[in-house]
């Protein structure tokens, strides 16, 4: 009897672990997800964005500025500016002809609104008898309510000589000068007739007649002290270039 008493109590001591150790198996799964769900709790509220910069990339084109009010276009976008070919041409034509021959090059470099004498810029007026024949040409201007413009006045002899001139004509003693009215078209002078430039003391020796096809019509002087010269009196045999015709 004392034997199967132990065996009873043994037997009934290892049920009794037995059923310990089911209890705390049964309980061992949850507490592990309890605490894998605790620790992704804990990792995702430690996990903070921080800023990063970004290399440049070569041949990477930053994107669009954001569009704006469209901005209003002040001139003329489709005007360019003359080349520099063409102003040449138009100075050497000024220069060589005393004037320009076609309306191409007829506009002013400084254009005026108002009437008398207006000199183009880089002419000289102070030599000779040249303040005085400016003078009469601004008095003229104004009384015909007309603007005269002064193309070329002095004259260097070379530079006479190099624009179809000679070394001792009018313009490189001071006595002459090349006009344009309204314009810098030499046949534009004949718009002033030989009778109004009488008026102010002035005339045209190499062509009294104020045809605008004759290459002399905008060479003005001063008449003489002992009245005005014959063209005959007046020519020189000098060589005109012929595009100046």
């Amino acid at each position: 009897m004392r034997l199967m008493s132990m065996m009873l109590v043994v037997i009934a001591a290892s049920v009794t672990m037995l059923a310990g150790y089911l209890a705390i198996s049964m309980t061992q799964p949850a507490t592990r997800a309890g605490a894998v769900t605790a620790h992704t709790h804990a990792t995702t509220a430690a996990a903070v964005a921080h800023p990063q910069a970004i290399q440049p990339v070569a041949g990477v084109h930053a994107g669009a500025a954001p569009a704006t009010a469209p901005q209003t276009i002040v001139g003329d976008p489709s005007a360019h500016a003359p080349s520099l070919g063409q102003i040449k041409r138009e100075l050497q034509i000024l220069n060589l002809c005393g004037g320009a021959t076609s309306s191409a090059f007829a506009q002013p470099v400084v254009a005026s609104s108002g009437a008398g004498f207006v000199p183009d810029p880089g002419t000289q007026q102070t030599q000779g008898e040249l303040p005085l024949l400016t003078r009469q040409l601004d008095a003229l201007g104004k009384a015909l309510g007309v603007t005269i413009y002064g193309i070329s006045g002095y004259r260097t002899p070379a530079h006479s000589v190099a624009v179809g001139g000679y070394a001792d004509d009018p313009h490189t003693r001071g006595q002459a000068e090349d006009i344009g009215v309204g314009s810098l078209l030499r046949s534009s002078a004949a718009q002033i007739s030989e009778a109004e430039l009488a008026r102010f003391g002035l005339y045209r020796p190499f062509d009294p007649s104020g045809d605008p096809n004759n290459p002399e019509v905008n060479h003005i002087q001063l008449i003489p002290s002992g009245g005005p010269l014959s063209p005959t009196q007046a020519s020189t045999a000098w060589s005109r270039d012929p595009r100046c015709r």
